[in-house]
């Protein structure tokens, strides 16, 4: 009888705007815009660098700058450091 009763209440909160009826799903990604094999679009971003005398120093790098000297590999963590 309890079970009833929770899924009753359940169902009143869902239609009373409450409660989601059905959970929330995320629209699909988009395909990604490099295929495999593909060279990647160069891009620059910052990096820190220790300063002698304390601190840090605000540096760029781009990603053709490692051209046919090293590999390199590529890591998206979309929501690491965020808040949400």
């Amino acid at each position: 009888m309890r079970h009833s009763r929770t899924a009753v209440l359940a169902a009143a909160l869902a239609v009373g705007g409450l409660l989601p009826a059905f959970p929330q799903t995320p629209p699909p990604s988009p395909p990604p815009a490099v295929k495999v094999g593909e060279s990647a679009p160069d891009f620059t971003l910052p990096y820190l660098v220790a300063k002698a005398e304390g601190g840090f120093e605000t540096r760029q790098v781009a990603l053709s700058s490692f051209k046919g000297k090293q590999n390199v590999v590529l890591a998206f963590f979309p929501a690491a450091f965020s808040p949400g």
